[in-house]
């Protein structure tokens, strides 16, 4: 008798695929493209694609109940889409709740703002209540969106998406038939941003304010590379011209005060606060910028004033929750406990304030020695931070094997002692919560010693040596090692030392405690 083949494995069924799918709405058949998108939902029931067909198709197809919820995993499964908010827009206006779905569409054009059909209706509710500033407004976002070229617009909807590599191919083909193009150019400056380039992004966005120098957007984008280029006097620079234009306006205040902190003037920074404070009393974001730079300048009581004060205004203001967690000493009230709670049930939350509230319940919880609900809120907070970054465990182990195969003994043999000689630098390398901090206060205790807490700058070299336009190929660094001159060795190793200076306070000796540095200890030797 023969047996069976019990490792034979049984067929896969396959998926309705999505484009018929889409073809079937496009051609009005909704009950063919509804049956479909269940079908696929059936099989992988987060499926954003088929969670937004087949709301829409049940809208279509007035079943309400359903449309609804299937927005509402939609919004579960990928916070900040702003197509599911436009969506949900048409479900209340298509059941007649208008002011409702006034206030979804305006929130959609805050996740997505080349969303031209909730502009469109944001226009028409407004216009229909009398409301012609806000008509006025929404018409003029409208008519920009018109006029711009369609393929910016579609770079612009991918960026706002998560398709950031689709974006980037579409403006850089664009570019190459017009070079010139200012919101081209500050385009594809985002996409370098979003991406880690910011060397690339600031020659665009320099290049580009050449070409137009009153162009505002281009200027506060300036201002921010600069920041994460850790350029601070040229930042400030930059935003105190703004700040000339207008003295006045609470987004250049804003900007002035945020740089006047990151240059180290935290009384200019809380003078400016205050300034913007008094035409927008309840600004959640400026009340915790607020808190930011009292906490840096020492003051933790007025701080956690600041903090409060800005949940007060915005329960869900997440980067106020987790400002106080984040002290370390804080210790929820039931209270906020509560409140934190409640806002967390809000399917409307942004991701960022999902994610910030999860970790702040967290450390909540500990604090209550409540380890399962402390675990629960961890375990949320790092399921929602998984969905926006790009990491994977397959691509660290990557990282890690080329670093052991080029960093050998070899390197050390060939390139040693070709680096810049200058001691100032003490590099605290480890995993993240593994005592850096404590090691860092330690040594910064000394009078020869400059704590600068964490700096980006070996990660912003690794990343410059691994280059952008080589994606693909992997172990470009850290193989680059075995190639670089002595000059460009010791250069790497100067521009280090001399772009760290607006952090130290002229001691001999300074901190660089950023724990990720362990993935670039060969480059750290080296240079």
């Amino acid at each position: 008798m023969r047996q069976l083949d019990l490792s034979m494995k049984q067929p896969v069924t396959s998926l309705p695929d999505l484009n018929l799918a889409r073809k079937s709405m496009a051609a009005g058949d909704f009950s063919a493209a509804f049956e479909m998108a269940k079908e696929h939902l059936a099989h992988r029931a987060e499926d954003q694609d088929a969670l937004y067909i087949a709301a829409v198709c049940a809208r279509y197809l007035q079943d309400y109940k359903s449309a609804k919820s299937y927005l509402e995993t939609l919004k579960q499964a990928t916070p900040d889409f702003g197509r599911a908010f436009q969506e949900e827009g048409h479900l209340l206006a298509a059941q007649g709740q208008k002011e409702a779905a006034f206030l979804v569409y305006k929130m959609a054009t805050q996740f997505n703002p080349t969303l031209t059909a909730s502009w469109a209706a944001q226009a028409k509710i407004a216009d229909d209540t009398g409301r012609q500033n806000e008509a006025s407004m929404a018409t003029a976002q409208l008519q920009r969106l018109n006029e711009m070229p369609k393929e910016l617009l579609a770079v612009t909807n991918h960026l706002h998406e998560g398709r950031i590599l689709q974006g980037e191919k579409i403006v850089r083909a664009f570019l190459q038939k017009q070079p010139h193009h200012i919101e081209a150019m500050r385009l594809l400056a985002d996409i370098g941003t979003k991406l880690g380039v910011h060397e690339d992004a600031e020659f665009l966005l320099g290049s580009a304010i050449e070409l137009d120098p009153e162009n505002i957007q281009l200027r506060i984008d300036y201002i921010q590379v600069l920041r994460k280029r850790q350029k601070y006097e040229d930042a400030l620079l930059q935003a105190e011209a703004l700040l000339q234009k207008d003295q006045d306006s609470p987004v250049f205040q804003s900007l002035y005060a945020i740089e006047s902190m990151q240059a180290g003037n935290y009384d200019t920074a809380l003078e400016m606060f205050d300034r913007v404070l008094v035409a927008l009393p309840r600004d959640a974001s400026t009340l915790t910028s607020k808190g930011h730079a009292l906490k840096t300048y020492g003051r933790t009581e007025d701080a956690i004033t600041s903090y409060q004060a800005a949940l007060k205004a915005s329960p869900s203001h997440g980067d106020a929750w987790y400002a106080l967690a984040n002290l370390k000493t804080y210790k929820f009230s039931s209270q906020e406990i509560e409140t934190m709670q409640e806002v967390q049930k809000n399917p409307d939350l942004a991701l960022m304030a999902r994610i910030h509230i999860a970790f702040a319940l967290g450390k909540a919880f500990e604090d209550k020695k409540n380890a399962e609900a402390a675990f629960e809120n961890y375990h949320l907070g790092n399921q929602l931070k998984r969905k926006q970054t790009r990491y994977t465990t397959a691509q660290m182990q990557e990282e890690f094997a080329a670093q052991k195969k080029y960093c050998d003994a070899a390197l050390f043999k060939k390139q040693a002692k070709l680096g810049c000689a200058a001691p100032d630098p003490i590099f605290i390398l480890g995993l993240p919560r593994a005592g850096s901090t404590l090691i860092e206060q330690i040594l910064a205790s000394h009078s020869q010693v400059d704590g600068t807490l964490e700096l980006p700058n070996i990660l912003s070299l690794a990343h410059k040596l691994r280059g952008h336009k080589h994606i693909t190929d992997r172990d470009r660094y850290p193989r680059i090692l075995h190639d670089l001159s002595a000059d460009e060795l010791c250069q790497l190793g100067e521009d280090y030392i001399q772009n760290t200076k607006t952090h130290r306070d002229g001691a001999a000796f300074f901190t660089d405690k950023m724990p990720n540095n362990f993935r670039h200890i060969g480059l750290i030797k080296l240079i």
